[in-house]
């Protein structure tokens, strides 16, 4: 048993050292100049899409300078790119790529409707080469984290089919099942069981699946307020894990909507799995509140988005790892493009894969002024914030992220950057990425619903609860009504926002986003918030109310206003 085990640790460190000469020197090599290997990407995207119909309408046969580029190509967002990628879809057509994709990974638009996000064959190797290379990187800071097993929260490589026939899948999904039997035979929770659509019972499966691995070394998710919630959960119904632990048998966990609705593939996949074990079920009956230090006291390394709304998450997540556990940067990271690669624990910082994708930058106040001036990679400057726009070999083009990110240092000549916050008009405490559209619009709906007249609000995203909470100022409503609840408000506007938003569908959903608050606001309130806001510095002839923000952004005294 040691002598096959020793035997899987070479092999793992061979498969290491193999990925240290293919993917990171050659990355370490074009950080001397990413002035040129940013050229030289852009190049290689343009040739292989001039014939598109986008490439043809942005004449990009006679682009040769990044200055050209920006010359030919407006500024794009997901809703200008949507007929060309519907297009694509639907006909097959070379619309965006030249290149046609092989699925789509989903997330959630500004208008209520999902952006589907093409994945080419060549994306897909990209996406398989950052992964391997931040394999690599997360060995090198912590090999011992490799020697257990490992329980990671990823996503299924197919979640559904659009009406094309395209599969609808998770990359991370995609990944997996790309990795070899060797790697995949860590982790403890296989991406299948992202499939689960009652969150209660997925999460209950995922802690029943860990509870049976005591070995496990690393710890892999997103978003660490999924491992928080896991932990609340597993804590709550410790007597029916325990029972499970026990018997061998899931039924424990069974509950309205739960076990029998698993597919019978999901079910046979799990039966391998899930074997008695009495030793585990009498750790978890005891009658102080566990904690993953307590239930997997070997856990070396955590890779987790650290910066931006994360922070908070994380700080309540650290107090219950093992001591001697370092937390890794996921990166700057979303479903249009890996941004940045961590090269240390505890970094705040990371490469971008500069050999993979093209990007440009604008300075933070230049960009919330509405006068831009674009920056190459060489140019940012360390201690500064920045707008980013990004070009993909999956037909993203000068495509703007609403992402504001901060220069934390260099590796070579190359700046490392660290996320700090979702732009104007988006806030995401968890994931949700809630747009100011969406917020107008749910409020909207729920005033006509309630028959209620909303003369002013805003939405304010708490980072302490981790949720929303609407502060509304109403007129006079309809004749012969009164003003409805908060609570009947509360629940109206909710269930708006779930179905514009299909990631703050699913955060709710799994309680990693708390029920929205509702506070009325006395009469006057709206301009009382202008005035501090003009003698703040806005135009008045200008102004604008920020109806979507962060509580930590908002500098007028909102609970001064409340009358319930």
């Amino acid at each position: 048993m040691r002598t096959a085990a020793a035997v899987r640790r070479l092999a793992f460190r061979g498969a290491m050292l193999a990925s240290r000469a293919r993917f990171w020197r050659p990355l370490a090599r074009h950080a001397e100049r990413p002035a040129e290997a940013q050229a030289a990407v852009l190049t290689r995207i343009l040739a292989r899409n001039q014939a598109t119909e986008f490439g043809v309408a942005h004449r990009f046969a006679s682009v040769s300078t990044p200055d050209q580029f920006r010359a030919h190509v407006p500024l794009q967002q997901y809703e200008s790119l949507r007929a060309y990628v519907e297009r694509q879809r639907l006909t097959g057509a070379p619309a965006l790529t030249a290149e046609a994709p092989i699925f789509y990974a989903q997330t959630s638009g500004s208008t209520g409707a999902p952006k589907y996000i093409p994945v080419t064959a060549t994306t897909l190797k990209l996406h398989r080469e950052e992964q391997a290379l931040f394999t690599y990187l997360q060995y090198r800071a912590r090999p011992e984290a490799f020697a257990g097993t490992a329980w990671g929260i990823m996503g299924a490589a197919v979640e559904g089919r659009l009406d094309s026939g395209h599969a609808v899948g998770s990359v991370s999904g995609y990944l997996y099942e790309s990795l070899p039997t060797a790697l995949r035979s860590r982790f403890v929770v296989p991406p299948a069981v992202s499939s689960i659509e009652d969150y209660q019972t997925k999460y209950l499966v995922i802690l029943r699946l860990a509870l049976a691995s005591a070995d496990i070394t690393y710890l892999g998710s997103p978003n660490p307020s999924t491992f928080v919630r896991l932990l609340d959960l597993l804590n709550e119904r410790r007597d029916d894990l325990a029972c499970s632990l026990e018997t061998g048998s899931l039924a424990p966990l069974g509950g309205p909507g739960g076990l029998d609705a698993l597919d019978r593939g999901l079910w046979a996949e799990l039966a391998a799995r899930i074997t008695k074990q009495r030793a585990r079920a009498a750790q978890l009956r005891t009658s102080k509140r566990l904690t993953y230090a307590d239930l997997w006291p070997g856990i070396r390394l955590l890779t987790t988005w650290t910066g931006g709304s994360c922070g908070v998450a994380l700080d309540a997540l650290r107090r219950v790892l093992p001591r001697d556990c370092s937390v890794m940067e996921l990166g700057y990271q979303a479903t249009e493009v890996r941004g940045t690669l961590a090269l240390e624990c505890e970094a705040a910082g990371g490469i971008p894969p500069l050999h993979h994708h093209y990007f440009e930058f604008v300075p933070q106040d230049r960009w919330e002024a509405d006068q831009p001036s674009y920056l190459g990679l060489a140019d940012l400057e360390p201690g500064q914030r920045y707008y980013v726009v990004i070009t993909t070999a999956a037909g993203l083009y000068r495509y703007v992220m609403n992402d504001i990110i901060e220069v934390t240092g260099r590796f070579r000549n190359t700046p490392l950057l660290r996320f700090v916050q979702k732009g104007r008009g988006v806030t995401s405490l968890t994931g949700e990425k809630l747009y100011e559209s969406q917020a107008i619009e749910a409020v909207q709906a729920a005033a006509h619903a309630l028959g209620v007249e909303v003369s002013f609000f805003l939405l304010v995203a708490d980072h302490a609860v981790s949720g929303y909470h609407l502060y509304v100022e109403t007129g006079p409503g309809l004749p012969g009504t009164s003003p409805p609840a908060p609570t009947a408000l509360a629940a109206t506007m909710d269930g708006r926002l779930t179905e514009l938003n299909i990631e703050y569908r699913s955060k709710r959903a799994s309680a990693r986003l708390a029920p929205l608050a509702v506070s009325r606001l006395r009469a006057g309130s709206a301009e009382a918030y202008k005035a501090s806001c003009v003698q703040q510095g806005q135009r008045e002839g200008q102004f604008k109310p920020r109806v979507l923000q962060y509580r930590k952004d908002l500098a007028w005294p909102v609970e001064r206003y409340v009358i319930d």
